[in-house]
């Protein structure tokens, strides 16, 4: 973009050539609505980091509990994997898992009182696909996550 030249002409007078420099109203528009798209993308980023965070560490649990139920499943035999709330880790004997949940992070969990020890819950696998139940909830910062495993048929999943 360069300086346009304008001529005009004024009754009485000759032609005068005027330099205008500047940008047009669509370009200030098209800068505008860049930068806006810009700080849109910048700010979701940053805002939804602590979620993505927690739906990772989601995911790898449950990841996790899937595979403990398939070994249920393959292996014909009761499987099961244990969370300590205290202790912030959970692991499966059975399944040859043991993982820690990161410091910043609280759980709790929900399951039937027989499954139920101190601050240790276990979510039970069955060979023929079902399981005892349960919730785990994974808190960070005030957000939230949800890893539920239904008793019907042991599947599990993230809300």
């Amino acid at each position: 973009m360069g300086p346009e030249r304008i001529r005009t002409s004024v009754p009485g007078s000759s032609m005068r050539q005027y330099q205008v420099k500047g940008f047009t109203l669509l370009e200030m528009l098209v800068v505008i609505m860049i930068i806006a798209f810009m700080t849109t993308i910048v700010g979701v980023n940053l805002r939804d980091k602590q979620r993505t965070d927690l739906e990772s560490i989601g995911k790898t649990l449950i990841a996790d509990l899937r595979y403990v139920r398939s070994k249920a499943l393959v292996g014909s035999a009761d499987t099961a994997i244990t969370i300590d709330v205290s202790g912030g880790n959970y692991s499966s004997q059975d399944a040859s898992i043991s993982r820690s949940f990161p410091q910043e992070i609280s759980v709790a969990i929900t399951v039937d009182e027989k499954n139920i020890a101190g601050t240790k819950g276990r979510i039970v696998f069955y060979p023929d696909g079902s399981s005892s139940g349960g919730k785990i909830k994974l808190i960070k910062d005030g957000k939230e996550l949800e890893v539920v495993t239904t008793w019907l048929n042991g599947y599990t999943t993230m809300h």
